[in-house]
């Protein structure tokens, strides 16, 4: 999943790197004037600025170079195993239902291109409380050049997966390179924005393709893979028409017999015997998908959840559970299913 953040932390190769191209030199006289506002020798038409202060010079030069990365956008590719709890709680006669998510990321934060070439350009101590102030900076011309340069990365990656499914015979790989195409663009569209900050014209760079016109071809993509659904195991009842809610949600077009050569996405629901715990019934259970191959025997993908809900009454248990099913296959279907193809 993709989702669009603000720096909130400087990468330690950026400290480290701005440290080692800084010259500038500790003053304790007067207070500079970029201490109250836009530094005399970095104007703001030429150069992006930033001050950081601390009670230690490291800190402040860090702080300041911080402030500085907060001024780009940045996307965070993060890929999640998420488990759903739905739990119940009384109090005062009175049942309330919570839901929370447990969620385990690994993040990717492409940040340090845009911003190479910042630096620490002047250090100033309070003589008073002995706070060390640090200016940092970045050349807007550079700054600018260093994002074009990952736009035309983007653009060029976005060619070639475009380029690629014309030829694909496979469905599933056509669908794979339509949504790396998207995504890239995404990731290009981020940049633009942040490009528009940094240009003084405001322009930046204007995009090859069209982000609607690129989501059309892929939903087109999806409507045409050939696909049905089969349920494996479901030891709650009712599995069968969620999971082909979702797969129609997600986009595609569920077919109840298709040819042997087409697709098959299969679920399986276990549950656990349900417990009881201080008054309180508890249910456990593992919701499963996979997606095999055209010749009906290959796994191409696999994927499962830890599911667990919670009620005062027994008879509530498996309606929360179904609703959670149904919940987390709306929402992780489609982006498990593209991880396969990839």
């Amino acid at each position: 999943m993709k989702i669009i953040f603000r720096f909130n932390l400087l990468m330690s190769v950026l400290l480290i790197t701005a440290c080692m191209q800084s010259t500038a030199v500790i003053s304790t006289g007067d207070a500079p004037q970029w201490i109250q506002g836009e530094p005399d020798l970095y104007p703001n038409f030429k150069y992006l600025s930033a001050t950081g202060s601390a009670s230690k010079s490291e800190q402040a030069k860090a702080r300041a170079l911080s402030n500085l990365a907060k001024i780009f956008e940045v996307q965070i590719k993060e890929v999640s195993t998420t488990s759903q709890d739905i739990e119940s709680r009384k109090k005062d006669g009175l049942e309330t239902v919570e839901q929370s998510a447990r969620i385990a990321s690994t993040v990717n934060l492409k940040t340090d291109k845009m911003v190479q070439g910042a630096r620490i350009s002047e250090q100033w101590q309070n003589s008073t409380d002995l706070t060390y102030h640090a200016l940092a900076v970045l050349d807007r011309n550079q700054a600018g050049n260093n994002i074009r340069g990952e736009m035309r990365r983007l653009d060029e990656e976005t060619q070639y997966a475009l380029d690629q499914q014309v030829n694909r015979n496979d469905a599933l790989l056509k669908i794979s390179d339509l949504h790396k195409a998207n995504a890239l663009q995404h990731d290009r569209q981020t940049l633009q924005k942040t490009l528009k900050i940094i240009d003084v014209n405001g322009k930046g760079a204007t995009a090859r393709w069209n982000l609607a016109e690129l989501n059309e071809q892929l939903q087109q993509a999806l409507r045409a893979l050939p696909l049905r659904t089969t349920v494996k195991v479901d030891d709650i009842g009712g599995l069968n028409n969620i999971l082909q809610g979702a797969a129609t949600r997600a986009g595609f077009s569920v077919a109840e017999n298709i040819d042997s050569s087409g697709y098959q996405l299969a679920a399986s629901l276990e549950a656990q015997q349900p417990v009881i715990k201080d008054n309180w019934h508890w249910l456990r259970a593992t919701l499963k998908i996979e997606l095999i191959g055209q010749d009906g025997v290959t796994v191409i993908g696999y994927k499962s959840w830890p599911l667990k809900v919670s009620a005062s009454n027994a008879s509530q248990l498996q309606p929360r559970l179904l609703k959670v099913v149904d919940e987390n296959l709306k929402q992780e279907l489609l982006n498990s299913l593209l991880e396969f193809a990839t």
